[in-house]
């Protein structure tokens, strides 16, 4: 199975909120047609007994009831979807929809009603006129029981999960363990660019068109790419950062230096493409959806600096833990320490950029997320080695510069160039 085709497959289990409904309901339906035959075996109770009367009004009335029930409260979820991405941002969707108490939840609902329903089967007519399965209607009530717990746990964990502070922390999180495993080792060294070596004499680059559906590139296959460029003697670059849009016809790969040319389909099937950006090797997304919140929470629509200050809470931590990382320069090599692949990666003034430069832009007229912003980057400055400083310095001239456009009286000027890690409320 190509690499290609395992993220396509991960991806759709990760996103789909139908698997694990239906894992719920196979174990349902198995339970509902065993359950009754163990039951008719087991001559003993467990203290609870059911005239034949009380066991179909019950087993009816869950059947009824949890349809009815899974119906209103998938009904719920969408609303409360279509608010979460419409108040922060459309590419919070997705985020919602793996939760994975909301699949928990209407697998079991879903579960409870399919295994009354199979248990009524056996009473009545068309069952033995002086059986009724005690255990499985006990069982059937737990189900019950269970489903009520879970939905309880479903509304707690939706209702925060709405909270503007819930969600930053959340994605802050997601987001901090992501960077760990990207950037797992501590800065030493000035970051540096990968560069691809120069052909060899007589030789010429060779370009890898990309040949599949358009969409946005999603992750690439770095270790497999390293063998396979490894084994032809070749290094690989990848032309497009991950990220990007890529279509059919367009530049992906440049080989160069390959004694023995590699299969095309092997290079193409190293690289996964969908219809949008993942954090899983896409760590700008991350500053990019964080920006998003913030910015959008500055439109004029919405005009809530509050909730941008609380965004730029999650992005200071994040830039601070970047900032003591090394970042990696893109390049991939082989056992023998040879440079094999080489791939664009976001730089220290890249993620500055992604993270600051839209809220400062929409919130130039701001004094909340203007001081806001000053407390960030001087507290970045003094935080992150002396290389990177000159990045840091740069954004706060582009802070300068917007508060002298922005802030024509003098005492609105001394104001925006204080910082304030509350945008408007630290006592100086």
């Amino acid at each position: 199975m190509s690499f290609r085709t395992r993220w396509r497959l991960y991806e759709h289990v990760r996103n789909s909120i139908w698997i694990v409904p239906a894992l719920f309901s196979a174990v349902a339906i198995a339970l509902g047609i065993f359950v009754p035959h163990a039951d008719e075996a087991h001559l003993e109770t467990i203290g609870i007994s059911y005239g034949s009367s009380a066991a179909q009004g019950i087993l009816g009335a869950i059947a009824g009831g949890m349809i009815t029930f899974t119906g209103f409260v998938f009904s719920i979820l969408l609303l409360a979807v279509q608010f979460g991405s419409s108040q922060f941002s459309p590419r919070m969707l997705r985020r919602f929809l793996r939760d994975p108490t909301t699949k928990v939840s209407l697998g079991l609902f879903m579960a409870t009603f399919l295994y009354a329903l199979l248990v009524l089967r056996t009473l009545g007519p068309s069952g033995k006129s002086d059986f009724v399965p005690d255990y499985s209607v006990s069982l059937s009530l737990i189900l019950l029981l269970l489903s009520m717990m879970v939905f309880l746990r479903l509304i707690s964990r939706t209702t925060q999960g709405l909270r503007v502070a819930s969600v930053l922390r959340d994605l802050g999180k997601d987001g901090a363990e992501m960077l760990d495993q990207t950037y797992p080792d501590p800065e030493s060294a000035p970051d540096g660019r990968a560069s691809l070596p120069e052909p060899a004499p007589g030789t010429e680059a060779r370009t890898v068109t990309y040949e599949d559906e358009a969409g946005v590139l999603q992750s690439i296959d770095r270790h497999g790419l390293v063998r396979i460029a490894s084994r032809s003697g070749a290094v690989v670059e990848l032309i497009p950062p991950i990220g990007d849009l890529v279509y059919p016809g367009a530049p992906l790969f440049r080989v160069l230096n390959e004694a023995d040319r590699i299969d095309d389909r092997k290079l193409r099937e190293s690289v996964a493409v969908g219809d949008e950006r993942t954090m899983k090797q896409d760590p700008a997304f991350l500053f990019r959806l964080l920006a998003d919140i913030s910015s959008k929470a500055l439109s004029p629509g919405v005009n809530d600096p509050t909730t941008s200050i609380q965004a730029l809470d999650q992005i200071e931590l994040l830039l601070r833990q970047l900032g003591s990382r090394r970042l990696t320069p893109g390049v991939g090599l082989d056992a023998d320490g040879e440079v094999r692949l080489v791939y664009p990666a976001p730089s220290w003034d890249d993620f500055l950029s992604i993270a600051l430069d839209e809220t400062r832009y929409f919130g130039a007229t701001s004094i909340q997320v203007v001081r806001r912003i000053r407390a960030l980057l001087e507290g970045l400055h003094d935080s992150v080695p002396g290389h990177r400083r000159p990045a840091v310095e740069a954004q706060l001239a582009r802070l300068e510069a917007s508060v002298e456009t922005n802030f024509a009286g003098v005492a609105e000027l001394d104001l925006a160039a204080t910082g304030d890690r509350q945008g408007i409320g630290s006592p100086g």
